[in-house]
């Protein structure tokens, strides 16, 4: 064991140390930096019309001035005729105006005018929506008036297959998803890592004194526990960047107001993602004792990440039918179950078999990929100028 823990950690320094990985790891954090800016900026853009002076020209007389609520978003002063309310404009004393229709207690009609700056038109209608009814309310009763301002409060959930009640609305499913879609890039990005580690020792010939000191099995093991660290740390760092960045705009956009994630899902996603990491990256070493180049070998991971994508493929079966059959089969295979149950997780109560056997089948997933890619390269590591023949892989199974 304490082999394996020594090469684990020489493949894990040795990595992380390099240029290229320091490069992987800030991309997407100066990516998500220019995000949040670019947000802050648009929150800023739209802030100065969220608390604006808003005139209106009511010529039927419908709306006579009324009293704005204190903490109103926007102002509403009423002008005469449509002169004097361009010329207010112009003055700078409104952000935009009004023109309500001859007849508008039967269309509705409103023209907007503004300057050159659109206020956000969602925010300012629901805002006119409520000083309309403040004044046409007037005269009933208090509760009524204020239930009719205010509408009605819809709460969606879903009835599951096991008969519980759960939340269902768009916030729930989207971060889990966009988990999942951080995991899949630190994964792929990082699977390189698992096959070069193996080349590079084939053809510097170091290969050739390191099987003195371990067995196949051991250095493999090393070397696959070595670079999950790395694919994990890298993952671990942007996952911090992301929550960071969520927790500055949450406040900020009402969008993100129910945005969350449960602590089972983050103790269930680093399980998951932890054993299958440490599966994809024995099946990589795997590759890289086959081939005698990286281009070879990309020949041969590229229908193992084909395979792994495939819940995203199905995105829209998974959507619709989270319980179903073809969703659970997906949960259970091991090359597919972290992607599937985690975006089963946010819409669904996935029952506790399912993940349990999920677990159990992706953790053997992984050892039995350990064991393989030992095998593998034990008849692979030291050849230098040809490949693992298909009929030698399977021999080397067999015995």
């Amino acid at each position: 064991m304490s082999k394996i823990l020594l090469i684990a950690w020489h493949e894990f320094k040795r990595h992380v140390l390099r240029r290229r990985f320091i490069g992987i790891l800030l991309m997407p954090l100066i990516i998500l930096a220019i995000a949040t800016v670019i947000g802050f900026i648009s929150v800023s853009a739209a802030s100065r019309f969220e608390r604006g002076a808003i005139g209106y020209v009511d010529p039927d007389g419908t709306l006579p001035q009324a009293t704005n609520p204190p903490d109103a978003a926007f102002t509403f002063t009423r002008f005469d005729d449509e002169a004097s309310a361009r010329a207010a404009l112009e003055r700078g004393e409104i952000t935009a105006y009004l023109v309500l229709a001859p007849d508008f207690l039967r269309s509705g009609n409103v023209r907007l005018i503004y300057w050159e700056d659109e206020p956000s038109s969602d925010e300012l209608g629901q805002a006119f929506e409520r000083y309309r009814n403040t004044h046409l309310l007037a005269g009933q009763p208090p509760l009524i008036a204020q239930r009719v301002r205010e509408g009605s409060n819809f709460s969606f959930k879903t009835l599951d297959h096991a008969g519980t009640i759960r939340d269902d609305d768009i916030p729930a499913f989207v971060l889990p998803l966009a988990f999942t879609m951080l995991f899949i890039t630190a994964a792929f990005g990082s699977s390189q890592y698992f096959m070069q580690a193996v080349l590079d020792e084939k053809e510097n010939r170091t290969m050739e004194v390191v099987i003195t000191s371990v067995t196949p099995t051991q250095l493999m093991a090393g070397k696959v526990f070595g670079l999950s660290a790395v694919g994990l740390l890298q993952m671990a760092i942007w996952s911090v960047a992301a929550f960071v960045a969520l927790s500055v705009l949450q406040p900020r956009l009402p969008i993100l107001e129910n945005v969350s994630l449960e602590p089972g899902f983050i103790a269930l996603a680093l399980v998951l993602f932890t054993l299958y990491y440490v599966m994809l990256g024995a099946f990589l070493a795997a590759v890289g004792s086959m081939v005698v180049d990286a281009k070879q070998g990309q020949n041969y991971a590229s229908p193992i990440m084909l395979i792994a994508m495939i819940p995203l493929f199905f995105l829209v079966v998974i959507l619709f039918d989270p319980n179903g059959a073809f969703a659970v089969i997906l949960s259970l295979i091991p090359f597919t179950s972290p992607l599937t149950l985690l975006m089963r997780y946010g819409m669904v109560s996935v029952p506790a078999w399912q993940i349990a056997l999920a677990l159990a089948l992706l953790a053997a997933g992984a050892a039995g990929a350990i064991w393989l890619a030992g095998r593998i390269f034990r008849i692979g590591m030291l050849r230098f100028d040809k490949g693992v023949k298909w009929s030698e892989l399977a021999a080397s199974i067999r015995f």
